[in-house]
């Protein structure tokens, strides 16, 4: 996914909390979201001597635009690892937004999960591990 299509997607799903984002979807906006902030920072201040309440209105109208489809957006990437959304309160605590940039940065689920089909469209493979908990399938036919 590229970043007009992750653009796209987000609007779209302005305010749609539920089922998955990819990690392609999420970085994009990420980079949108924050780049355009800080692309208007930088502009602000090489073009002007001092930051007037002027400058500040465009950048917070900017910021509470897109501040709905981010939330949304990081709920689903949330739920593409099987975390509930709940977990974005940790950006409210100490080294909590780091937490949130991490649990961002794993890879999602494979397969389908309790939030909705895979947004890569990957099938879940079939036996493979004892339940959830990630340890390896021996079979007596895989010694050999």
């Amino acid at each position: 996914m590229g970043p007009i299509q992750a653009l796209r997607s987000c609007l779209s799903k302005f305010f749609r909390w539920r089922g998955r984002a990819s990690r392609s979807e999420f970085w994009w906006f990420f980079l949108i979201y924050y780049g355009g902030i800080f692309g208007y920072i930088i502009y602000s201040v090489a073009t002007s001597a001092e930051i007037t309440e002027a400058d500040v209105g465009p950048i917070v109208i900017y910021m509470m635009v897109l501040l709905p489809p981010f939330l949304a957006v990081l709920a689903r990437r949330l739920h593409d690892k099987g975390l509930t959304a709940w977990l974005m309160l940790l950006g409210f605590v100490p080294f909590g937004q780091l937490a949130l940039l991490i649990l961002a940065a794993l890879p999602g689920d494979v397969g389908p999960n309790s939030h909705g089909k895979d947004p890569l469209g990957r099938a879940k493979p079939e036996d493979t591990t004892y339940g959830r908990s990630g340890v390896p399938l021996v079979r007596d036919d895989d010694r050999e």
